[in-house]
């Protein structure tokens, strides 16, 4: 299994699958890096947010093509789900 490479911004075309790396045209994994993280915040803000970034199975390489995502805590959505059931007639 390769080191993981340093993270390079990568513009996308119509699809994203093949690594300008290596070559490689079976497509990426992902993952996910806090966008704040090593940044001192003096205002928390609501959401955490999350840069989405491509890594190629092959070599690698790692890309981050500026998509930004923040997830729901599945506990907070299921006490919201419980607390609109409970106000229902």
């Amino acid at each position: 299994m390769p080191e993981p490479g340093e993270i390079t911004t990568l513009r996308h075309a119509d699809e994203i699958c093949i690594c300008p790396a290596c070559g490689y045209t079976y497509g990426f994994h992902t993952s996910f890096v806090s966008a704040n993280a090593n940044k001192e915040r003096p205002i928390k803000d609501t959401r955490e947010v999350y840069r989405v970034i491509l890594i190629c199975p092959e070599c690698g390489a790692r890309y981050d093509v500026g998509w930004r995502v923040s997830f729901i805590d599945p506990e907070n959505r299921i006490i919201k789900t419980i607390e609109l059931q409970q106000q229902t007639p």
